[in-house]
């Protein structure tokens, strides 16, 4: 038995919505069981949720704790310059390489390139709950 309990349907949660693994998780709170009993299964095997949507109902709780956070809240400007600099960054490692050792490439790509692909994976986390630009249509143009 894991921390999430053992569970025969074995269930990640995302957004209101659970899929199916091999590993036992745990569910907004309960085991994948539990959950699954709560709610109706969709196609494919996924678990559609009624719960409240958890972001907007912790941004809630927030703002009623510390009012003086509302200011925080809004998309970040700067992304799709960090978003462009990371490809370009990315492209030219690519091509500075061509010619290294492989110790040299391996250690490389490594450092340089894990943390470049980490930021970008933020930057698609952020541009999906539209935190990067104005419109979701620029979002998801900055995603791609």
């Amino acid at each position: 038995s894991s921390p999430g309990g053992s569970s025969s349907c074995n269930s990640l949660w995302s957004g209101g919505i659970a899929w199916d693994h091999s590993l036992p998780r745990r569910a907004m709170g309960q085991t994948a069981k539990d959950a699954a009993a709560a709610v109706g299964h969709g196609p494919r095997g996924f678990i559609q949720s009624d719960e409240a949507e958890p972001h907007a109902q912790r941004r809630a709780e927030i703002l009623k704790k510390h009012p003086e956070v509302k200011h925080l809240f809004g998309y970040e400007w700067r992304t799709k310059y960090m978003v462009a600099a990371t490809v370009l960054l990315q492209v030219g490692m690519a091509w500075l390489t061509l010619n290294w050792t492989w110790p040299s490439f391996i250690a490389t790509i490594y450092v340089v390139g894990a943390t470049a692909n980490h930021s970008l994976f933020l930057a698609i986390h952020e541009l999906s709950h539209f935190l990067g630009a104005r419109t979701a249509a620029q979002n998801k143009l900055i995603a791609m």
